[in-house]
C-alpha cells in the first residue's frame, strides 16, 4: 500500500501553487473544477492537491487545513531541498535526528507545516 493522494485547503490557490512548484519534483499540474482544485502528480505517482477553501469534492470530501505532511527524500538531496526553501523566501527549520537522518520543516503561506525528511518511519533511508 502507498498513499495515492493528500489535499489541503488554500485561501489564495495560485499563491500556493506557485509556492510549491519551487519546491516539488512533479511530474504535472492538473487543474480541475474551475480551477479550484490543483493537483501536483508527484513521481512516485502521489497526488498532492490544493483546494481552494470551502470547496467539497465527492460526497463532501474537502481539503485539511493547518496539516502537517511529510516527504522522504534522499539524503544526498538534503541541500537542495533546503536551498529551494531558502530561495523561495521560506523560514526553514533543521532536525537532526541522532542517527545520521535530518528534517527540514517549513510553514507554507496556508499555515500548513510540510516536511523533507531524510529517512522513513522505520529508520530506512533509501526510497523505494
Amino acid at each position: 500500500m502507498k498513499l495515492l493522494e493528500i489535499h489541503i485547503e488554500s485561501t489564495d490557490v495560485n499563491k500556493s501553487v506557485e509556492f510549491y512548484k519551487k519546491l516539488f519534483d512533479y511530474d504535472r499540474i492538473l487543474e480541475l473544477n474551475d480551477s479550484n482544485q490543483v493537483v501536483f502528480i508527484l513521481g512516485n505517482g502521489c497526488a498532492f492537491g490544493i483546494w481552494k477553501k470551502g470547496f467539497k469534492g465527492l460526497y463532501d470530501g474537502r481539503g485539511g487545513i493547518h496539516l502537517h505532511y511529510a516527504f522522504q527524500i534522499a539524503p544526498e538531496k538534503y541541500d537542495t531541498y533546503k536551498s529551494r526553501l531558502q530561495t523561495n523566501g521560506t523560514q526553514v527549520y533543521e532536525h537532526d535526528w541522532g542517527d545520521g537522518s535530518r528534517s527540514l520543516y517549513f510553514v507554507d503561506p496556508d499555515d500548513n507545516q510540510g516536511e523533507f525528511m531524510t529517512k522513513d518511519w522505520l529508520g530506512n533511508k533509501d526510497i523505494i
